[in-house]
């Protein structure tokens, strides 16, 4: 369920409460079993040096999102793709979060073959971060890719001495990152894997 949340607290307070933003429309935020990374905890376990080296072969690119071309032909090709993996997103919504959202950061991925393959948008302050919504060709679903996108976003996160990574809703393949929290009965906690 989503709702309009106190409009007077900022972005990272929000976040701070365990909400998460809307899709459809800036500004709204929901709450949901939501996740981050506290990067005061940061460590890079056995199984992320494993992601790491199994997806060595990916580039990618961080760029402000306001220097991204979205095109028509993007649009379609995204829309591809969230079919063929049998996403619920509709075409309206990922136009939405790609020109009128708060998200303000892009990853562009590619393959070996410097064929683009994945975007990560996510946003960006002086004291966190959120991975919010990743896109990637479906012959990639069953690969270490999709997992990779989460943890090259904590990594820089930690590199860029932010507090927090938040990494959207609680899912099974988000438990390896480091220093996990979830947001449970009001406050975050570590997570017990």
């Amino acid at each position: 369920m989503s709702f309009n949340i106190k409009n007077s607290l900022s972005i990272e307070e929000k976040y701070q409460q365990g909400l998460l933003p809307q899709r459809n429309q800036k500004g709204l935020f929901y709450h949901q079993t939501s996740c981050r990374s506290n990067l005061q905890n940061f460590n890079l376990s056995s199984e992320n040096r494993r992601i790491l080296r199994k997806t060595q072969d990916f580039t990618f690119q961080k760029i402000p999102l306001s220097d991204f071309n979205y095109t028509h032909q993007l649009q379609k090709q995204l829309k591809s793709w969230t079919q063929s993996l049998d996403w619920k997103f509709p075409t309206s919504s990922i136009k939405t979060i790609f020109t009128h959202h708060i998200f303000n950061q892009l990853y562009v991925w590619k393959n070996d073959q410097h064929q683009t393959i994945a975007y990560a948008l996510c946003y960006f302050s002086s004291q966190i971060s959120h991975i919010a919504y990743v896109f990637y060709h479906p012959q990639y679903q069953h690969s270490n890719l999709p997992i990779r996108l989460v943890l090259q976003t904590v990594i820089d996160s930690q590199k860029l001495n932010l507090k927090y990574c938040y990494l959207g809703r609680f899912s099974r393949y988000k438990r390896t990152m480091p220093g996990l929290e979830n947001f449970q009965n009001n406050q975050w906690t570590a997570y017990n894997k």
